[in-house]
């Protein structure tokens, strides 16, 4: 070991010979240890006689030290021989990771194994479904992006996320291994192994010593989220299947018919002809009739976002096909030839979201389709990559041998109609020597190739985990450039950083009650990966839903940050009207959401700004409650909202867990529970079009009046929510802008605080910017003081800046409330309200 600028540098030589399973040992090898930031620590392993791959910059763009940070909140401690080391946290001492003696490191295969306190509990490494959010000790999670329903538990889905939280006695840390290639993660009680089939071993451990901590700590290096356009924050209606631009606009006619907010309609690949994208079907979706509904969405105030997938069909004439052939930017094969493939339009070849034209051929095509359909959003599906073909992973060059009938005549689009074949049997890319567990098996298996290139030879092999990541990265810059406005992008696959550049659904969930259980533990797994704008399709994908179901459902998803209900074709429809009880559940916590959505969206802007979590498991507000870790079916909007829903059938009462505080409850604004003293299980009678949403004391919420969409809901008067603790305090803030802007230039921030005792209490605005001159418009109107019982009292004068000031004031002793309504305090100023 030699000291550096930024850490250590050192040479590793291996012990012996090693093994030859999985291929021969690399000798020597190459060890920066780099302290980057006092909170975390990363350490690199290298080849230095070759060069390996690695996650290019201009994909993840992380940051870069010249010198190390003069107090660091760990310890890096290592064994020579054999080698090994540890981080330990200088506040508590505590180990929070432990490079054990294990490494081995091949060509293409890399193991290196961490050992911790059995006690401890994991969270993270992604993308798989499940109904428990700990991970399990014993199980294998394998990160490969690959086309399978969410609806199947326990496998690896779309996306790759390697990277995990561990909590001990109330304390967090972290640590994410930055690779894109496939790999195994085998958890045990006191260990973990990383099993990687390529790269290079970058490795980042953060200290926290909380959860907010860690994740701010994390996404400081794969970069922040990305600050969404408030309209996204609406209710999302869609559904693959619908057979006209007809039928669509009656879908939403009815959603207005029902009182039921919703904000963009979407559109699923019915809409384009012959399931090209940048096309609508000239039959079913007429242009001009497609355009007349878009411009009718937008005098309405709405909004409108269709799908497009990757795969460029090979079709003479269509301009897609014949500008991505002119600037070479496919996919090539084993043999250099672009690499052929299907999807839904059948034959295609895919972009190369890492050639140096892509961005202009994007956005070329996508300009184009906005100059036809202005669009104000897109959804990027299929982007693992699909593929119907190379069903057995083999397929290294695909040719079309019935051009004039491929798919054939009656055939399903899903049925591949190319021939594959396999040309080089020793390609170790195809054909690795250790092979993960791919749910489907080989790595090929309905994907393109492994030995298949992108730009400057780049194997699939290496880059495939990225294929969406640099797709949502392309759009971005695309839909920056066409609309000069905020990008909203919806990703099926995801890997370290999509936060930044994209929402992300879970993908194809089917409608039964395991699915919506899952989407829980999907919302606070996303939360922690740094992709917070995430929502499950409501009322589930797969298969027919159930009036109880889709009720049930809405009351979970009218809180996902991203809330929309879509399912599949050849499925009964189930918008949101067709069912009373789903109507009035609909109406009641889809209402609910739209006063929340300042709160929502000031928590959005934490969390670009800072890396805060949005969804919450509730041991991340509550860290030392031990029951709250394994609590798996409530969430926290944040640190202040609590959902505790119905999620099985026939039921009606739920057994909801109350950390400690005071809690109240949203919905009635009556005081609910005094868990002051230690946090208790209540239970809730909860009827079918009912569900709990609860404040914790503490807290002040800026609000507005519900609206059937987003454009009304921002001109309404706010209202501020205050949820006092058992010491009579609360405090809060609230970000808030045009919604839409890129660069966040003009906004007005400000922060609340509020202290009551009996009959008098004090409540201040302060305002600490204010450039968004829009904001002048609106007013607070109402300010509303929750309490337990006799905590407050009515008071007799009210004086707002030291001015008597004429408003209503009610007091209501059976909910323990105090409302001031009438108030007109401008939003722009700063203020304090008093009373006695």
């Amino acid at each position: 070991m030699t000291s550096t600028s930024t850490g250590f540098e050192g040479t590793l030589n291996l012990i012996g010979e090693g093994d030859n399973i999985y291929g021969t040992s690399i000798k020597t090898l190459k060890l920066e240890v780099l302290f980057e930031n006092e909170n975390y620590a990363r350490i690199k392993i290298t080849d230095p006689a070759n060069k390996r791959w690695e996650v290019p910059d201009n994909v993840v763009h992380r940051p870069t030290v010249s010198s190390q940070p003069s107090n660091k909140n760990y310890e890096f401690k290592y064994t020579e021989n054999p080698f090994s080391f540890e981080i330990i946290r200088k506040s508590d001492g505590v180990s929070v990771y432990k490079f054990s003696d294990s490494l081995k490191f091949k060509d293409q295969y890399i193991q290196l194994t961490s050992q911790f306190d059995s006690r401890a509990k994991t969270f993270g490494i992604g993308e798989s479904t499940r109904t428990n959010h700990a991970l399990t000790a014993g199980t294998t999670y394998t990160l490969w992006a690959r086309d399978e329903p969410a609806a199947v538990m326990g496998v690896n889905l779309y996306g790759s996320l390697p990277y995990y939280v561990q909590m001990l006695d109330g304390k967090a840390s972290g640590a994410m291994l930055f690779n894109s290639n496939g790999m195994d993660v085998k958890l045990d009680t006191s260990s973990m192994t990383f099993k990687v089939i390529g790269g290079v071993i970058d490795l980042y451990v953060f200290v926290g010593p909380t959860i907010q901590d860690v994740t701010q700590q994390y996404t400081s290096v794969v970069g922040r989220p990305t600050m969404m356009p408030y309209w996204s924050f609406g209710f999302h209606n869609c559904k693959y299947g619908y057979k006209t631009v007809y039928e669509v606009e009656e879908v939403v006619s009815k959603y207005k018919a029902a009182g039921i907010p919703l904000d963009t309609q979407w559109m699923d690949i019915d809409y384009m002809e012959a399931f090209r994208d940048f096309t609508t079907d000239p039959s079913n979706f007429p242009l001009a009739e497609t355009q007349k509904f878009v411009n009718q969405l937008h005098s309405d105030g709405m909004k409108f976002v269709p799908i497009i997938d990757p795969g460029i069909m090979i079709y003479s004439g269509y301009a897609a096909y014949e500008n991505g052939l002119k600037q070479g930017v496919f996919v090539k094969d084993i043999q250099q030839n672009y690499y052929l493939g299907q999807v839904w339009p059948g034959p295609t070849y895919f972009p190369d979201f890492l050639h140096p034209n892509i961005e202009n051929y994007w956005t070329t095509e996508l300009q184009n389709f906005y100059n036809d359909v202005p669009v104000d959003g897109l959804w990027i599906d299929m982007n693992e990559v699909s593929n119907f073909c190379n069903s057995d992973g083999a397929g290294q060059v695909c040719a079309n041998t019935a051009p004039n009938g491929c798919p054939a005549p009656g055939a399903s689009q899903t049925d591949c109609c190319l021939v594959c074949s396999t040309v080089d049997s020793t390609n170790s890319l195809d054909f690795p020597p250790y092979n993960i567990n791919n749910v489907g098996g080989r790595l090929g298996v309905k994907t393109m190739a492994m030995s298949s290139t992108h730009y400057g030879n780049v194997t699939v092999y290496d880059a495939h985990n990225l294929y969406g990541l640099t797709e949502q990265i392309t759009t971005n810059a695309a839909l920056r450039t066409i609309r000069g406005k905020r990008p909203f992008i919806l990703t099926r696959s995801s890997f370290l950083s999509t936060g930044a550049h994209s929402a992300k659904w879970t993908g194809d969930n089917a409608a039964n009650w395991a699915d919506l259980k899952s989407s829980i533990i999907s919302l606070m797994d996303f939360s922690l990966f740094g992709i917070p704008m995430v929502g499950a399709d409501i009322c589930g994908f797969l298969g027919d839903t159930t009036e109880e179901l889709c009720a049930r459902w809405i009351e979970v998803g009218a809180f996902y940050p991203f809330s929309r209900n879509h399912n599949a074709i050849g499925q009964k429809n189930q918008e949101l009207y067709l069912w009373d009880t789903v109507t009035t559940a609909s109406k009641k916590y889809l209402g609910l959401r739209y006063e929340i959505l300042p709160y929502l969206y000031t928590l959005f802007h934490d969390a670009h700004t800072s890396g805060s979590l949005v969804s919450r498991a509730l041991w991340a507000n509550f860290p030392n409650d031990s029951n709250a870790l394994s609590i798996e079916r409530q969430f926290m909007l944040g640190d202040s909202i609590m959902i505790s829903p119905v999620l099985d059938a026939g039921v009606t009462q739920v057994d909801a867990y109350f950390p400690a505080g005071l809690w109240y409850n949203l919905e009635t604004r009556a005081f609910a529970y005094d868990t002051t003293s230690s946090g208790s299980y209540k239970s809730i009678y909860t009827p079918l079009t009912s569900t709990n949403v609860h404040v914790l004391g503490g807290n002040i919420l800026p609000m507005q009046k519900t609206a059937i969409t987003t454009t009304i809901g921002r001109t309404t008067p706010f209202t501020l929510l205050n949820a006092l603790n058992s010491n009579g305090e609360a405090s809060g803030h609230l970000f808030w802008d045009d919604g839409e802007q890129i660069e966040l230039t003009n906004s007005l921030q400000t922060k609340y605080t509020i202290q009551v005792s009996g009959s008098s209490g004090s409540l201040t605005g302060e305002v600490e910017v204010s450039s968004y001159n829009d904001a002048n418009s609106l007013v607070i109107d109402t300010i509303q003081v929750l309490g337990a019982p006799s905590q407050i009292s009515a008071p007799t004068n009210v004086l707002l800046n030291g001015v008597p000031v004429t408003a209503s004031i009610s007091y209501d002793s059976n909910t323990s409330s105090l409302t001031f309504t009438s108030l007109a305090i401008k939003l722009t100023d700063s203020f304090t309200l008093s009373w006695n």
